[in-house]
């Protein structure tokens, strides 16, 4: 990505838009990964060295995870990061 698509995207989830936010789900439970693709070209072999891009996004309502709802109740997002290893190298997307 560019640096102008990347900034566009970062003011998108900090502007709240009709009263409402939007959240990278993914960044929210994990704000320090590094290295966390979705795609790697096949025609550059990059996957082996794990050079890729963050394609696939879950960005939900800031109202269903608990810092913006008060808490405990209401929707909630829960992390279900699981790849199966007899799936590594078998598609150029997670």
């Amino acid at each position: 990505l560019t640096p102008r698509e990347r900034e566009s995207f970062s003011q998108l989830l900090a502007t709240p838009s009709n009263g409402h936010t939007f959240v990278d789900a993914f960044r929210f439970f994990h704000p320090d990964a590094k290295g966390q693709f979705t795609y790697w070209s096949q025609r550059t072999f990059a996957r082996k060295d794990n050079r890729g891009l963050r394609l696939d996004y879950f960005i939900c309502s800031g109202d269903l995870f608990p810092h913006s709802s008060g808490g405990e109740g209401g929707p909630q997002v829960v992390d279900s990061f699981i790849v199966h290893e007899d799936t590594l190298g078998c598609s150029d997307h997670c």
